[in-house]
Order: structure tokens, then C-alpha cells, then sequence
């Protein structure tokens, strides 16, 4: 590792955390050699410069997309300094445009791979009366138009869950999405009919790939004839899909192009891509060849594709820190299709640009509008680059408008609620509100170059 020593290598100064303790730390982000690395410095456990994006030039180009700030009420003081104020508090500058409900924190895997993991022990379900109160939170603070998404652990353990998504509707939520594996769809065509009739808008469906090794090894058993049969039954009932790909840098990195291709040809009822660089909190267990980040990601597209998408067809989000979030819309199909932001430019980007849209709707929704309420037949893809503790910048965490509601009313920045230590230990205990204590120093001195 090489310490920046000349002022000029320095492009901007944030907040970070130590990966060991996640005590809040000064941190410089600077150039070496034409990569963009953050470095800071832990009085007990070192330093640490970990590279956050592969080119300068790129680095600065998503930075220039900045739009106005919108925060809304703040929920929680400032007692802690951040990020152990979530809740969210009045140092936060966006508003939430989708939160997210954990109805469980059981699953039926055991993920190599999951943020959610932790040693401690797995706290009971919320009553249903617990999480009528999420949603209540949800409405006040944030508004009926706000997408929720159900989550977990997952979600279709509970023979309720039904009941919970007519909550939400009886609430006056139109948009409720259901993040799950897909086991329980794939093999109980009647539940997902139930949900449906309940007023599920949409499935957020993991899909890792299409070659049976990766879900093996992410998900530790071959489970791709499974989420093939999840996306049939949903084809059968009519209940639209987001593919959720987790992106693992020498496992399925390679995959990107194929996926694509694979979205647009079931884009009967495939009505998203949402590519998820890993982030390592909570369980990781698999080899990895280092943090991809949305700079890296926009590049193996643009390689995938042959060019039909190039890097630079990804446009940064209106509703985060532009470095957090990318997407693009491709209008057409499998075998013909052009990205809709080549067509545009960023005056008309941001005179369409609505406040409301979530992540993944932002294209749609400008698309839509400037074809007077018609979407063209075609494809969002999202670039989600989320934050662990090597990589956390709280700059950029501030501008989070992806958050999960606790039981105890609060509203956590997603990358705050998982960020978790070295050994796997979350800052936000699962199914809780506050942050925990500091964890235990330890003597030993993690770097990555």
C-alpha cells in the first residue's frame, strides 16, 4: 500500500470508518497511477487505501451529475455523529424513494454470500401489528407514492406474508415489491397467486446468473432450474420481475452481457435488470478478486455487449450521490435495442427529472413522460453500488434514498443498516433501531491495496 503524499494526488476529503472498529475517521480520496483510491487512518488499526474506482476521468464524470439536494423531516438528533444517528437524522440530504419492511430475518439457505448473516442469534418475526406500524412510518415521513419493499431473510417463510401485503395496501400503498429467492414461488404457484390477490405489485427476484456453478458457489446449492420455474409462474400469474444479480469479481463478473441478453428476450415479464456489485458485510465466504464498483461495472457492459451499451450510457441517479447508483433504459429488444440516454442530453435529463421516481423507474419514468404516458417496449438496467465498511464514504451515505424501516419507527440508510466489521458484527443489530456499542479492538491490521 502507498500512503498519498503530494497534495496534488488529493481530489476530495470525506468521512470514512475502520473496517475493524468503525470508528469515524478523516479520509482523502486521491489518484495513483489513474485509479481513484480512499485512505484514511485508524490510530489502532492502521491504515488503509482501498481503490474505489478504476479510472480518474470516469471518477470525475459521474461527479459532475449533481442534482438538488431534498431532504425530508429528520426522525432522530444528532447525538453520535454519523452514522449512529440513523433514523434518519437532520445531517441527512435526500428523501426516501423506496423503503424497505424486513417481515423476517429466518431464511431457507444459507447464503455463502448475504449481508444479512451475522453471529448473533436471529430475533423473532415482527407481528403483524409491528409492522402495520412501518408502514404507518413509511406514509408519514415519506408518503403513499413511496415504493415499499418487502424484505428479509426471506420474506415467503411467513404463510402470512399474504396478509402483510394487504397491510400495506389497506395503508394506501400502491407499489409493493417482495424481495425474495424465489424457492417458495417456484414450488407453490398458489402462494404467489395469494400475493398477487393480496396486491403485489412486483418480484425482486435473486438471479446470480444462468450457469449452475454460480448459484452453487454464491448460494451453496444449484438452484438455476429454480428461479428459471420462479420467473415461468410469474409469466403464468402475471406478476411483473426485477432480475437482482449479485456481482462477485471472479465468479460471475464475466456473466454481465449474457444476462442482459437473457432480461430483453423475457421481457414479457422481465421489467428489470438491477446489477448488485457484492459488498462484504455480514457472510462472505467465497474468493473474490477485490470490490467492484460502478466504475468497473459500466466498463464489463460496455466489453459484454460488444459496445451496444458503452460505459458511458449509464447515467449517475438524480435521487443519490451520483457515484452510488447508474442506469439506463434500452429501448427496443434482444436483437435490437439502443440505449434511451444516448438519445438525450443532461439539460432534458434534468428537466424530466422527477423527485418521486426510485432507483430503477428514473429512465422509465422520463421515457414515459416524454412519450406522453407510453413506455417503449424495452429494458431499465440499474447499477447498484453499495457500501461496506472497507469502501464507506459518509459523504455519499447521506445522500442514501434506499432505507429500511425498524420496528422501533426508525429509517437506516441501507449501507448503514448492513455495514458490519471485519467479523461480520452489525452496526444496526438486526430487527433493532439503534447502532450497538463499539466492538472490542482487535490487534490486527487489514489492508487492501
Amino acid at each position: 500500500m502507498k500512503r498519498p503524499t503530494k497534495l496534488t494526488d488529493i481530489i476530495e476529503s470525506t468521512l470514512s470508518l475502520c473496517p475493524h472498529c468503525l470508528q469515524t475517521l478523516p479520509a482523502t480520496v486521491h489518484v495513483r497511477e489513474e485509479r481513484v483510491y480512499l485512505y484514511r487512518r485508524c490510530p489502532q488499526h492502521g491504515e488503509f487505501d482501498v481503490c474505489l474506482w478504476p479510472d480518474a476521468a470516469s471518477y470525475r464524470w459521474f461527479g459532475d451529475f449533481v442534482f438538488p439536494e431534498q431532504p425530508r423531516a429528520a426522525q432522530t438528533g444528532n447525538v453520535a455523529g454519523c452514522p449512529r444517528d440513523c433514523g434518519l437524522c437532520s445531517q441527512h440530504r435526500r428523501h426516501t424513494t423506496i423503503a424497505e419492511i424486513e417481515v423476517t430475518w429466518r431464511c431457507n439457505l444459507r447464503c455463502p454470500v448475504c449481508f444479512m448473516a451475522s453471529p448473533e442469534a436471529t430475533p423473532d418475526d415482527p407481528a403483524l401489528d409491528t409492522i402495520a406500524g412501518e408502514f404507518d412510518v413509511i406514509r408519514r415521513y415519506d408518503g403513499v407514492n413511496t415504493p415499499v419493499q418487502i424484505t428479509g431473510g426471506e420474506p415467503t417463510i411467513r404463510a402470512d406474508l399474504p396478509a402483510i401485503v394487504a397491510l400495506g395496501r389497506q395503508a394506501g400503498f400502491r407499489g409493493i415489491e417482495l424481495n425474495t429467492n424465489g424457492l417458495v414461488i417456484a414450488r407453490n404457484r398458489n402462494y404467489l397467486r395469494a400475493l398477487k390477490e393480496a396486491g403485489l405489485s412486483e418480484i425482486y427476484l435473486q438471479f446470480d446468473g444462468l450457469a449452475t456453478d454460480v448459484t452453487r458457489t454464491l448460494r451453496g446449492a444449484d438452484l438455476l432450474s429454480d428461479k428459471l420455474q420462479a420467473l415461468e409462474n410469474c409469466r403464468c400469474e402475471g406478476v411483473p420481475v426485477v432480475l437482482a444479480m449479485t456481482v462477485v469479481a471472479g465468479i460471475n463478473e464475466g456473466q454481465l452481457g449474457e444476462m442482459v441478453d437473457f432480461a430483453l428476450r423475457n421481457s414479457d415479464i422481465v421489467c428489470g435488470l438491477s446489477l448488485q456489485p457484492a459488498f462484504q458485510s455480514g457472510r462472505f465466504t467465497v474468493p473474490t478478486q477485490g470490490h467492484l464498483s460502478t466504475g468497473d461495472m459500466v466498463k464489463l457492459v460496455a466489453e459484454q455487449t460488444g459496445g451496444r451499451i458503452a460505459a458511458r450510457d449509464f447515467w449517475p441517479l438524480g435521487c443519490c450521490h451520483p457515484r452510488c447508483s447508474c442506469a439506463t433504459y434500452l429501448v427496443g429488444d434482444a436483437d435490437s435495442y439502443v440505449p434511451f440516454t444516448r438519445t438525450i442530453d443532461r439539460e432534458t435529463y434534468r428537466a424530466y427529472f422527477s423527485q418521486t421516481s426510485p432507483q430503477g423507474a428514473i429512465f422509465t419514468d422520463i421515457l414515459a413522460h416524454m412519450h406522453g404516458g407510453v413506455l417503449p417496449r424495452g429494458l431499465p438496467v440499474l447499477i447498484m453500488g453499495l457500501m461496506d465498511a472497507w469502501i464507506m464514504d459518509l459523504n455519499k451515505l447521506q445522500q442514501c434514498s434506499l432505507t429500511v424501516v425498524t420496528p422501533h419507527g426508525g429509517s437506516i440508510p441501507f449501507c448503514a443498516y448492513h455495514l458490519t466489521d471485519v467479523a461480520g458484527r452489525r452496526l444496526y443489530p438486526a430487527g433493532q433501531g439503534r447502532a450497538a456499542s463499539a466492538p472490542s479492538p482487535s490487534s490486527a491490521v487489514r489492508r487492501q491495496a
